[in-house]
């Protein structure tokens, strides 16, 4: 369904026609260097494709992949936005905030609760109503500073019949965090299949018993030399420490080709217990951006801890999507949450700064210093309770 302003018209595709016109400013505007365009699209599906036109020419346009989000044991369906591009000589003529607009007015018809992306520039999506709510950390590590040898545990190469204990066990860390992706597809298939312009993955299983407790997805980083050569890790589970363990032995049995490792994991890295020494360190740090399309439906799908109960009251302001704009009653317990209209509005709230607490990101106190909420002592300890959680973080990136 196309949406439209005085200027501009929001919509799929209309032909092929369209859909290469978006290819070729995604391609300039994004700097797409060696990548097969026509390849890409098929992996992406041309029905996530949206395109802005200016006066019935394509002047831009995103994909939405629809997946999910964990939080507090729970996947929110999530609209996950990304290749976001305008022309340069049709930047500032409001193309993109139309864009914008028009596809989360179109997640919220879907019933999509919340949308994500990873910015190339803060603002711009801050206007449509996005605030940083979570990261992705990389780290990095000297295979020659792995000082553990660890092979209790048997590790062996994965083929196509394991990609359904990938999943599993993916699924099982997904549920304990806050923020990472409940991955489709396609999303998978960026993990174990990734584009032929894509370094080749290299994917093992760890197992005890022939019962998996975890797994490494990796591809090889050649540098010039050979002291320049890494491995980047695309994916990684480890559920017990021996697993843990295993892998990071794995990895350094690389130490003769392989100078150093590099992967994504939460801000407090387990896999840094296992080691001797505090020898890894922070090498890549990039944060997402959240915004709640439908604020009530987003704070009844994700879950919350267990013997947490409570009740708050919020009045949400939201300058872009109208039907937001409410004074909410947010009730807490047995793990999930009932929302109705009404009440006090104890806790002011923008939706920009709902969404780092939504995620656990920010504590309401420190959204105060921020300007994003306002409330009483007790409106901010309550909220502090029930939106607490470990800290949002992502290894996939869009």
């Amino acid at each position: 369904m196309a949406n439209s302003t005085d200027q501009h018209e929001v919509g799929p595709p209309a032909d092929d026609a369209e859909l290469k016109a978006f290819t070729d400013v995604v391609a300039q505007a994004l700097f797409f260097p060696g990548v097969d365009l026509d390849v890409w699209i098929r992996r992406e599906g041309k029905e996530n494709v949206r395109v802005v036109r200016r006066n019935g020419e394509v002047v831009g346009g995103l994909i939405v992949q629809r997946m999910g989000q964990w939080f507090g044991g729970r996947s929110v369906a999530m609209g996950a936005v990304r290749t976001v591009g305008v022309a340069a000589e049709h930047r500032g003529s409001g193309a993109g905030s139309a864009l914008m607009r028009a596809s989360l007015e179109e997640m919220h018809r879907d019933g999509v609760p919340i949308s994500v992306l990873f910015p190339a520039t803060q603002p711009v999506y801050r206007r449509p109503g996005y605030e940083i709510a979570g990261v992705r950390m990389g780290y990095r590590l000297s295979t020659h500073a792995i000082d553990t040898r660890d092979r209790t545990l048997s590790i062996r190469p994965i083929d196509e019949k394991d990609h359904g204990l990938l999943r599993e066990l993916y699924r099982t860390r997904a549920g304990e965090t806050s923020g990472n992706v409940d991955r489709n597809d396609w999303a998978w298939d960026r993990v174990l299949d990734p584009p032929r312009w894509s370094n080749p993955a290299h994917g093992y299983l760890v197992e005890r018993d022939g019962s998996p407790e975890g797994y490494i997805v990796f591809g090889h980083k050649a540098g010039t030399t050979y002291h320049d050569n890494g491995i980047e890790v695309t994916d990684l589970v480890a559920l017990t420490a021996d697993a843990g363990r295993r892998i990071l032995s794995f990895l350094a049995d690389h130490r003769s080709m392989a100078q150093d490792v590099r992967w994504y994991g939460p801000p407090v890295e387990p896999l840094g217990y296992l080691l001797a020494e505090q020898k890894f360190c922070v090498d890549d740090r990039i944060d997402w951006m959240l915004r709640l399309v439908d604020v009530g439906a987003a704070l009844e799908a994700r879950g919350y801890a267990q013997g947490v109960s409570g009740e708050l009251h919020l009045d949400v302001t939201d300058d872009v999507l109208p039907h937001n704009n409410a004074r909410l009653i947010l009730e807490v317990g047995d793990r999930q949450a009932r929302v109705r209209r009404g009440g006090r509005g104890d806790l002011k709230i923008d939706v920009r700064g709902l969404a780092p607490l939504y995620t656990g990101h920010m504590t309401p106190q420190a959204l105060r210093t921020v300007g994003y909420t306002d409330g009483s002592e007790d409106a901010l300890a309550s909220a502090a309770v029930l939106f607490a959680g470990p800290a949002p973080w992502m290894p996939d990136i869009f």
